[in-house]
């Protein structure tokens, strides 16, 4: 009798969970799963090229030109969350982007990665969340969303790749690295001589 009772009561709490939408399969970080039927896809793309090495340096020229560049590509990625670093090289790379589109960055250290991700698949599973961040921290946030590594090498001079990690339903989680666009080297017009 006691044995039915509790395998009764055990039903009962499985069938409402279920009901709530409860999954009890956590990701690789202990998030647990969400019922959304789409997935997560988390864009990391590195800021544009950097003036100097100092830690909060802006965009060089090339980089301004870059970020320009990225308006088409960032437009048909269509985040639904759009998040940059402290420092200003981030913010710079997608302000075209932002000012076209008239969105407000979030903005989250670029030195804590495993609650960057932790917030990314509790808050906004099942969208597009678009980083703007810094190589090395890249390699961090990846991992912590859940990817494996080996990852594509994203060396010193490295600013035209991202990479797109994207994390099913089921939790299973890839990254693919994908080129950006080339950008066009500005030709002085005759006149501008």
């Amino acid at each position: 009798m006691l044995r039915r009772q509790i395998w009764g009561g055990a039903v009962a709490w499985i069938s409402v969970l279920f009901l709530l939408g409860w999954s009890a399969a956590p990701n690789a970080i202990g998030v647990e799963l969400s019922t959304t039927k789409h997935p997560t896809t988390v864009i990391i793309l590195r800021h544009a090229e950097r003036l100097s090495d100092d830690k909060d340096t802006p965009l060089s020229e090339m980089g301004r030109t870059r970020a320009k560049a990225l308006v088409p590509l960032l437009t048909a990625l269509n985040p639904d969350v759009v998040i940059v670093s402290e420092l200003q090289r981030t913010l710079q790379t997608i302000a075209p982007y932002l000012e076209q589109t008239h969105r407000v960055p979030l903005v989250r250290s670029n030195e804590k990665c495993a609650e960057l991700a932790a917030e990314i698949l509790k808050s906004w599973r099942g969208k597009t969340v678009l980083v703007a961040w810094h190589r090395g921290p890249h390699v961090d946030l990846a991992m912590a969303l859940g990817a494996k590594q080996p990852f594509p090498e994203w060396k010193h001079d490295t600013y035209d790749r991202y990479w797109v990690v994207t994390i099913a339903t089921d939790g299973a989680v890839t990254l693919v690295e994908k080129a950006q666009p080339p950008i066009k080297e500005q030709v002085p017009s005759p006149t501008s001589r």
